[in-house]
């Protein structure tokens, strides 16, 4: 958990106001840059132990590197700090994940108390982060973001702090202040409160967010714009969170594939690089599941997939969705994560779970999982995380209320940025590549740690955890409890639904 395959980028200037990114393997560096005032550009790092995609910034003066966790789907920024409950408890990491990097205001003399007590947010995988509210300065490349207000976790369930990019009306706090993108552009750094992501394919080690800018070599096409909608919380027509219409939702096979029926249905989207998975109301998520032949364990909220679907078990299958005419589609070895390459022997060699897992080369988490398994039992929901981003390119635009999407251009090394500008309403008429990069295809073979990155998500175990089942492919009440705690730690301690 605590060793992370870090990219760092050499910047040069191509033109004014834009950034040229060239990647390259450093141990224990996040890197980003900026050119001007107009475009900044920030390393999305693969977690490929902790699941999601992170980044490493400054906090306090002198500037502390700190690392979070990078999340469309919320908005406040918080750390935890040298004092937070969990990194000062081995037992809490061990259910957890093991701290990285923690914040101490002491050694902050820019540091300020702004709310004792007031930092206090849940999120949809049930997970509770309680603080305080400082204010501080955030430092990105030497470039000072001043009188920022962040969450200080004092009880905290996470290894690592989270970077909220999302509106500032969706702050946890009880007064409403302004999120570090929309300081970036009061205080100069970005012309306007819009971004763009980029997570690449799932056997890449890194993508990049891109303030102010739309980098043309990372999509295919054209972009589809989509207005934002209220989501299914809201209770009036304010727009807080980067939802957005689905018209559809389908399985598409080719050649020697048998075809997929399963039911569509039209939905508002939740946007979320925070969430490792993508959520479906549980007929399209069960219909899936039967498709594949996806098991479940009790007490494990993880949908299981052979690993054999990541190979050429998975060939000619991609899951498509599709809005205002524009289908971005998956293939269905994105679909498939060996979130338990650590302690796949044991799973496979276990008398009850490998009659579970029968006739499969491994046992890999699905991503597609069940809105209901979380609370959510509306039948027009869904939430759409890194499993469904990695195949797109998505510009978020919350100036003017709109995303801007289309089907990204995995493996691409090259960059062609244009820049956002204040006041425009609708996006540049610009056309990305033609067609996508030629990748090769990254092995997948069950029990290898460094070949797929493991990312994995799960919800509070239900009350069924531990007990006998008859049903085989129930089968958590049979196994060994070491196996169970092994199996628990893998899934919860990198677990992320935001």
């Amino acid at each position: 958990m605590r060793s992370l395959p870090l990219l760092s980028l050499a910047a040069a200037c191509a033109e004014a106001g834009t950034v040229s990114v060239d990647f390259s393997k450093y141990k224990l560096d996040f890197a980003l840059s900026i050119t001007k005032r107009d475009t900044l550009s920030l390393e999305a790092i693969n977690n490929i132990t902790g699941g999601g995609y992170y980044a490493e910034f400054e906090i306090g003066t002198p500037g502390q590197k700190i690392g979070f966790l990078l999340d469309t789907g919320s908005s406040d920024t918080w750390v935890n700090s040298v004092d937070t409950d969990m990194c000062n408890s081995i037992s809490l990491q061990e259910t957890n994940g093991y701290c990285m990097t923690t914040f101490n205001p002491d050694d902050s003399d820019t540091y300020s108390l702004v709310d004792s007590g007031g930092f206090d947010i849940t999120y949809l995988d049930t997970r509770r982060i309680r603080g305080d509210y400082f204010n501080d300065t955030v430092t990105i490349d030497g470039k000072a973001i001043k009188n920022q207000q962040l969450g200080l976790a004092t009880k905290s369930v996470r290894p690592t702090g989270i970077m909220g990019l999302g509106f500032s009306a969706n702050v946890a706090a009880d007064v409403e202040y302004p999120t570090i993108l929309n300081n970036m552009v009061s205080q100069g750094y970005i012309d306007t409160n819009a971004f763009s992501l980029y997570l690449n394919d799932l056997s890449a080690d890194s993508g990049t967010i891109l303030f102010g800018g739309i980098d043309q070599a990372k999509f295919v096409g054209k972009l589809t714009t989509l207005p934002l909608q209220p989501d299914f919380q809201s209770l009036d027509t304010n727009v807080t969170s980067f939802t957005v219409e689905m018209d559809s939702f389908k399985v598409t096979t080719t050649g020697s594939q048998d075809s997929v029926d399963v039911k569509t249905f039209a939905a508002k989207a939740i946007l979320d690089s925070g969430s490792t998975i993508c959520l479906l109301p549980e007929t399209q998520a069960q219909g899936l599941w039967d498709a594949f032949d996806i098991r479940t364990v009790t007490g494990v909220d993880v949908p299981f997939v052979d690993c054999a679907y990541a190979d050429s078990k998975g060939d000619g299958i991609s899951i498509d969705f599709t809005f205002s005419g524009k289908t971005i589609s998956v293939p269905m070895n994105e679909m498939v994560v060996d979130s338990f390459a650590t302690i796949q022997d044991e799973i496979m060699s276990d008398p009850q779970l490998s009659q579970v897992f029968d006739g499969w080369t491994g046992a890999c988490m699905f991503g597609v999982g069940s809105a209901a398994n979380y609370g959510v039992d509306d039948s027009d929901f869904a939430l759409l995380g890194d499993t469904f981003l990695r195949s797109a390119y998505v510009v978020y635009d919350l100036s003017n209320e709109q995303i801007g999407i289309a089907e990204a251009n995995p493996g691409s090394n090259d960059t062609d940025i244009v820049e956002l500008k204040a006041g425009d309403t609708d996006f540049p008429n610009v056309t990305g590549v033609a067609s996508k990069s030629t990748v090769e295809p990254t092995s997948s073979e069950s029990g290898s740690s460094d070949t797929r990155p493991t990312v994995t998500v799960t919800s509070t175990p239900d009350d069924s955890s531990g007990s006998g089942s008859g049903d085989d492919n129930n089968a958590a009440g049979h196994l060994a409890p070491a196996l169970v705690a092994a199996v628990m730690m893998a899934v919860g301690a990198a677990a992320v639904v935001l």
